[in-house]
């Protein structure tokens, strides 16, 4: 755009004529001096980062908005404080720039000078009244800028403006941190003849000792000692001024601070002392003087690793040479027990072994999981240090961690030439764990196919199998190695062979879904329908796993699928409590029963009910399974979902004609199982629908009663039901002075239910409780009884029952379930109760 390649080189000529050009124009709205680039940046940003004043008086003069910030929130003077325009900066400031505006990172332009060192700018800006103190993002103040940027000057115009000097930047650094951190000697000097705090530490614990020691600057350090500063004084991590010198190989700084009594043996939180961690960065230099000055040779940290130790592991054979050679004990363990030869070999670092082994380092020493430095070079994959070391006199067939050979752990892992090497050495190929693996199984389990080419070449036991009975193939199998299945099938593995529970490579192989090592099992002969200990087929897996491809083939080779387990559960019940529709649409395609039970009378609908598979239940429903059929305990699919509280099936169950009054055996209909499970929104809903059912006319009912129905529920419907028990009411109690001698009895199988099915009345009676009678029958009242009084409220709207002979008593209440209903003219005053009224020694239910 010309205005702004005329700004960038302060063409005022050009600006100008673009904006009399347009002036002049008659349907011109003029040139826009605002407008602004992708980066946000307007023509008078970019005059002023270049420094051309009399562009930006040009600017101004035509209404450039000062304080407009770009992408970065900077304004015109934050980028000629960066340039270093003085003139620019005080025209932009006369023209009412905000000297306080901060940017992207909280720096104002005083931030900006006083890092770039314009001490012009500086001062013109402190006269302007810009905020000394003011803190960016970080905490810096311009004071903290200008020493990082190593203006002492300008640190010292700052301070003599007011500037405090033990303000604290980011994470707590103060000037002095600052100064240290860069190593600005001068700086340092100066704030601290200024009364800086020298031990002052950051929010990690650093000083600017330890800053300085860090970072390398030794005049520094001299300096900060020289005026007494806290030499041991440590990070929250525990790192000494003398720690961190040595891990960044600072020798010079390691003299001066051991020659002012820094203490040689001071530990870090992970007990490392200066030793350890030179040993272990490998300055040799600095370990050579920590030891002539006295540190502690085997001295361990908190995992009981010592220097050597550290030195072994990273490498360092100098560092190793010189420590042992000065007397650190080589046989001295970790916590796990292990050397530093066992480190070395683990690492890989032949040069050390060698050196640690010719100076006696016990070959069969054993870490606490027993691995020996022969099992560790071969997990590591060192063969060279292996080889090695059998060739010192390292046992080849000892023993380690549950058992484990050198060659158990060259097959684990996959080191085929250690294999190889380690069986012409003569080691025992067929040798088993604790656990029973051999390194077969484990090349087996792990997918190592040459190595376990070489063992069949080498005539191991194909079928030795673990503690558990798992064998090579079916550890081959359930992992989904086919090459490895074929050479062991090839070499005569038993196909068929069980582990302790049944199972065989076929049913690994449909449990993990790995079709094909099916395919391969079921043409080498595999038998499709063994039973596992449990009756469990492969079929049996595959469905209960979602593996559909394997399900469609082993059933297409003939699996049965009717074939239950020990509990007569089937695939299609395995697969809808699964809920995995696509096996289900299959099994049911192939002819598997909709309705066939379990040993529990429990369907494949009551499994996909009973963990809310919806579109489970839907297509057998659609496919014809009966929505009826109760388990050992009565439970239908509706008893279940309401239990459950899977609201979608109930719904779906009952606008399938599902009977919302089915009693399960224990009388417990499918509304109060939703309010035992706790599911409230399905019982209300399944007690809506109860009251929608047309009720049959009730003894006493006039004719006021179903004018008052009509119009208030409409013709087709009836008052709510109430539900038969709720958790406060005791139906067994006629009176409330009756309670003290009523009691629950449960019924037992002996108890006889007398059923009135045209009234859903069910009376269950146990014999125990009558005190007379051969014969007990029951009939519904058709009439009032004379001796039942109603009050003037009260109307009889259920059925009544007679039980006979007549004077029949009993020794304990009753309990009657009965449906029922009640209206009132008054519904506001009303209380609906279900009740027993006592006429003299018999009990009449209404």
């Amino acid at each position: 755009m010309a205005l702004f390649s005329a700004a960038a080189i302060g063409d005022v000529q050009k600006i100008q004529s673009l904006i009399d050009s347009e002036d002049k124009s008659e349907d011109s709205r003029g040139v826009d001096v605002n407008c602004s680039d992708a980066s946000g940046k307007t023509p008078l940003h970019i005059a002023s980062a270049n420094g051309h004043l009399q562009t930006v008086k040009c600017l101004t003069n035509h209404g450039a908005k000062v304080n407009v910030i770009d992408a970065n929130l900077q304004t015109s003077v934050h980028l000629c404080s960066k340039k270093g325009h003085l003139h620019v900066v005080e025209l932009l400031v006369n023209e009412g720039a905000d000297i306080k505006i901060g940017d992207k990172d909280g720096f104002t332009a005083l931030h900006i000078a006083s890092f770039e060192g314009h001490v012009d700018i500086v001062k013109y800006l402190v006269s302007k009244g810009a905020e000394l103190e003011r803190l960016a993002n970080d905490y810096w103040t311009p004071l903290h800028l200008a020493l990082n940027g190593g203006h002492l000057d300008l640190a010292e115009y700052l301070l003599t403006e007011g500037a405090n000097i033990n303000s604290c930047g980011e994470g707590g650094c103060t000037a002095l941190h600052a100064a240290s951190q860069t190593g600005n000697i001068d700086g340092v000097k100066y704030l601290t003849s200024q009364g800086a705090e020298q031990d002052k530490i950051t929010e990690d614990g650093w000083t600017a000792l330890s800053l300085a020691s860090f970072r390398g600057h030794l005049d520094i350090v001299k300096f900060l000692v020289n005026e007494g500063v806290e030499v041991d004084k440590a990070l929250r991590n525990g790192m000494t001024p003398l720690c961190l010198a040595t891990e960044k190989g600072h020798l010079g700084i390691v003299e001066v601070l051991l020659n002012v009594g820094a203490n040689i043996d001071d530990c870090n939180r992970d007990g490392l002392t200066a030793l350890h961690i030179a040993a272990s960065n490998g300055h040799v230099e600095i370990v050579h003087h920590l030891i002539s000055k006295g540190a502690h040779l085997d001295k361990c940290d908190k995992t009981e690793r010592t220097p050597l130790f550290c030195a072994s592991q990273k490498g360092h054979i100098e560092i190793v040479e010189y420590i042992v050679n000065k007397g650190a004990g080589i046989e001295i363990g970790n916590k796990d027990g292990f050397t530093a030869l066992h480190s070395a070999s683990l690492k890989g670092h032949l040069d050390i072994v060698k050196y640690l082994v010719s100076k006696g380092s016990d070959l069969g020493r054993l870490a606490n999981d027993y691995w020996t430095p022969l099992h560790l070079a071969l997990d590591g994959g060192r063969l060279d240090i292996a080889e090695y070391l059998l060739t010192e006199g390292a046992n080849i067939n000892t023993c380690g961690k549950r058992g484990y050979t050198a060659l158990h752990t060259a097959s684990q892992t996959g080191n085929i030439d250690g294999v190889k090497y380690l069986t012409s050495q003569g080691a025992e190929l067929d040798r088993s764990t604790d656990d029973g693996w051999t390194a077969l199984s484990l090349a087996s389990f792990g997918g190592h196919l040459d190595i376990v080419k070489v063992f069949v070449t080498e005539g191991v036991e194909v079928d030795k199998a673990l503690k558990n009975g798992t064998s090579p193939l079916s550890l081959a199998t359930e992992r989904g190695h086919l090459g490895i299945v074929e050479v062991l099938l090839n070499v005569g593995s038993n196909i068929d062979s069980c582990n302790q529970v049944g199972g065989t490579a076929l049913h690994n192989a449909s449990f993990k879904g790995h079709l094909d090592i099916v395919k391969c099992l079921l043409r080498k002969g595999a038998q499709l329908d063994k039973c596992n200990n449990n009756d469990r087929t492969p079929l049996s897996y595959a469905s209960q796993e979602g593996h559909l491809e394997v399900v469609e083939y082993i059933v297409n080779k003939g699996a049965g699928i009717e074939i239950g387990d020990k509990d007569g559960v089937t695939a299609l019940h395995i697969a809808s409590f699964k809920g995995h529709l696509d096996i289900v649409k299959y099994l049911v395609r192939k002819g598997a029963q909709l309705d066939i039970c379990d040993n529990n009378y429990k369907t494949p609908l009551s499994y996909a009910s009973q963990e809310g598979h919806l579109e489970v239940v839907e297509y057998i429903v659609n496919k014809g399974a009966g929505i009826e059929i109760g388990d050992k305990d009565g439970f239908t699919a509706l008893h279940i979902a309401s239990l459950k509280g899977h609201f979608d099936i109930v719904k779906y169950l009952v606008s399938k004609g599902a009977d919302l009054w089915r009693h399960a055996n224990d009388y417990w209909t499918p509304s109060r199982l939703a309010f035992n499970g706790g599911h409230l929104d399905i019982h209300d809903y399944l007690l809506n629908r109860e009251a929608t059912k047309i009720v049959k006319p009730f003894i006493g009912f006039k004719e006021e009663h179903y004018d008052y129905l009509r119009s208030t529920f409409g013709s087709e419907a009836f008052p709510g039901l109430m539900p038969q028990y709720s958790r406060t009411y005791d139906p067994y109690l006629t009176s409330p002075q009756d309670s003290s001698r009523s009691s629950r009895k449960s019924i037992t199988e002996e108890t006889m239910i007398i059923s009135l099915d045209e009234y859903s009345i069910k009376v269950p009676i146990s014999p125990d409780d009558v005190d007379r009678a051969k014969y007990i029958t029951a009939e519904a009242l058709t009439t009032i009884p004379p001796d039942l009084n109603l009050d003037k409220d009260e109307v009889i709207i259920s059925v009544g029952l007679k039980l006979s002979p007549p004077g029949l008593q009993f020794k304990t209440p009753v309990e009657v379930t009965v449906s029922h209903s009640a209206i009132f003219t008054n519904p506001d005053k009303a209380e609906i109760v279900l009740y027993t009224r006592r006429t003299g020694k018999i009990f009449l239910l209404s």
